[in-house]
């Protein structure tokens, strides 16, 4: 493998792994908004709401 393919690989890895680093960041961020807004109930209803629909 050349060099130059080397370093494509490198910077395609980095930009796979900042991508999913930032979706993560986001999923994070955006569910500590909506504790922030609306506490803890929205996730228990949330998880029961999910449980009671899947069974």
């Amino acid at each position: 493998m050349s060099v130059e393919a080397e370093q494509i690989d490198q910077q395609e890895r980095r930009a796979r792994v900042s991508l999913i680093a930032g979706a993560v960041l986001c999923l994070v961020a955006s569910g500590g908004l909506l504790w922030w807004h609306y506490g803890g109930a929205i996730f228990n209803d949330l998880v029961l709401t999910t449980l009671a629909w899947c069974f």
